[in-house]
């Protein structure tokens, strides 16, 4: 038994030794993307004033960030 579970452990390490190196690392945004697309996402859902009911705005500006983001901030208007 002891042999089996030896066998399937060098198996594991070998399965992710040739996974990892092929695996991409997620590339960060640049600083000037992000405060772009911030920017326009409130200018497109401006936050509820205090004491107003909510209005939803949370959500539609992380879409839009998220969608400015992937567009490289070319939105069209």
């Amino acid at each position: 038994m002891a042999m089996l579970a030896k066998r399937f452990s060098i198996l594991i390490v070998l399965a992710l030794t040739a996974y990892l190196p092929t695996a991409q690392a997620a590339s960060a945004i640049s600083t000037e993307l992000a405060k772009k697309c911030r920017a326009m996402a409130i200018k497109a859902y401006p936050p509820p004033t205090p004491g107003s009911k909510p209005t939803g705005a949370g959500k539609g500006q992380r879409d839009y960030f998220r969608e400015c983001v992937a567009k490289g901030g070319k939105m069209e208007n």
